[in-house]
């Protein structure tokens, strides 16, 4: 079968000049729209349109296409802010939603068993010690 038959995403005249990518290419551009996403530079229906056309590029011209006009290049640059990532910082940008989703029900639990309110105050707490006071506009600030 021929590539002008197969109706992908990468035969509206990419395939010429732009080479193929594979699932971990895609992934790297999932993980990069989604970054965008939660530093607001997509709105969520935008979100799902980018990354619905990122799980079935073909090519890379298929994804630099979804960076166009955003700040960084493309999927290409996504190694380079892992690399700053990397550290105790690291390691709770992945836990910190599940850390925050959990905090009610921790301090439900803990004021049922010690029998005092002060415990749901452990959810603005965790908040912010998880994001910071500032919104978490610190750690973006140190990517740029």
């Amino acid at each position: 079968m021929s590539n002008d038959n197969r109706g992908g995403a990468g035969s509206r005249g990419a395939m010429g000049n732009s080479p193929r990518v594979g699932t971990a290419d895609r992934e790297k551009a999932i993980a990069l729209l989604g970054e965008h996403w939660s530093a607001g530079r997509l709105d969520p229906a935008e979100h799902e349109l980018r990354v619905t056309r990122a799980k079935a590029a073909v090519t890379q011209a298929d994804l630099d296409v979804l960076f166009a006009d955003l700040p960084q290049a493309g999927p290409a640059q996504e190694p380079a802010a892992a690399v700053s990532a990397s550290g105790p910082s690291g390691f709770l940008q992945g836990q910190r939603d599940t850390i925050m989703a959990l905090t009610p029900f921790v301090a439900l639990v803990l004021f049922f068993v010690m029998g005092t309110w002060l415990w749901f105050l452990l959810i603005p707490v965790m908040g912010i010690l998880l994001y910071g006071a500032d919104g978490n506009t610190r750690q973006r600030r140190q990517r740029r």
